[in-house]
């Protein structure tokens, strides 16, 4: 086997199980799978491509077009601060944005942060195939030796399982963070400068992680938690008691207030359904019948109808 396709499959597998852990977040319209394929491979080609392409021009124009020497080293913290974090999470947005905006399946806030999340995860998928060959060979970005491990199988092992752990649930989250501003940019016509903020704050989170590593990694991760939480919250699938229209199959639906998957419906809150959905067909639920009188006292508040009580 190759070293290129070594370094593939030690940077691709880890990446596609965090997909598939983040992608099982997503509980109320999981997006289809042929969407989220493509933005995967938005995120390892052309995002990975062009950005490689920026940083090195970034980096040329900071250094006045000399790289020469240990010149190259010294610049290595500008690249990692100031460079890479503005250049990558902007790229990762417009992928998922160019990928995702016009797609039917994005209707509820969850879906930006998927997409962003599945772009991050190609863009590190990319990334670390890369590092993994030069860890190989005992280098690091820029050339920069690596003294913790030695060159060959030792530095692979090291380098594959720090990326696998650190880096891509980085590039997941950060992502995931700015794909959050696509969706209020996109569902709610937010102003543009909405989802800039989102960008910056992805910007910040990958700018931390480029500073301190591991020690910092718990800031996106409860950030991107927090906001995934809210999105579930606000989804129209819970907020308006609506069905997904792949899921509906309307000859199910004979008893009113049946979904697909059986069970008793949530309670219709009105207002337009989100797209690819459609409304329920139960009638509104009947108003809450008085509690009995009581003989030594007035009636109770309303309430279900539990029958007659016992004095």
């Amino acid at each position: 086997m190759s070293l290129f396709l070594l370094a593939l499959a030690g940077a691709v597998i880890p990446c596609l199980l965090w997909l598939w852990f983040f992608y099982s977040r997503d509980r109320h319209d999981p997006e289809p799978i042929g969407l989220i394929i493509r933005l995967f491979l938005i995120g390892a080609l052309p995002v990975a491509f062009v950005a490689g392409i920026a940083n090195a021009v970034a980096l040329l124009v900071i250094a006045g077009g000399d790289l020469s020497g240990d010149r190259a080293l010294l610049l290595l913290p500008v690249l990692a601060i100031g460079i890479a974090p503005v250049t990558e999470e902007t790229l990762k947005y417009w992928g998922a944005k160019l990928g995702a905006w016009r797609n039917k399946a994005f209707n509820e806030p969850m879906d930006g942060i998927i997409y962003g999340t599945t772009v991050g995860l190609g863009f590190a998928a990319a990334e670390t195939t890369d590092y993994l060959v030069q860890a190989w060979m005992g280098v690091g970005p820029l050339g920069s030796p690596i003294d913790f491990c030695d060159a060959g199988l030792e530095c692979f092992a090291v380098t594959a399982f720090l990326r696998g752990m650190g880096s891509a649930v980085l590039h997941a989250t950060a992502s995931g963070i700015a794909g959050y501003g696509m969706s209020r940019r996109r569902l709610e016509g937010r102003p543009v400068t909405t989802a800039i903020g989102f960008v910056l704050l992805a910007m910040v989170m990958h700018a931390l992680w480029n500073t301190a590593s591991f020690l910092v990694l718990v800031i996106p991760v409860v950030v991107y938690a927090q906001l995934v939480k809210g999105a579930l919250e606000r989804s129209p699938f819970v907020a308006r008691a609506v069905v997904p229209e792949r899921y509906w199959v309307p000859e199910r639906f004979g008893v009113p207030g049946t979904w697909p998957t059986g069970g008793a419906p949530a309670e219709w809150r009105g207002g337009p359904p989100p797209p690819g959905s459609r409304p329920p067909t139960w009638p509104a639920p009947p108003p809450p019948t008085p509690a009995p009188r009581r003989p030594d006292g007035p009636p109770g508040p309303p309430g279900p109808d539990r029958g007659p009580t016992s004095p």
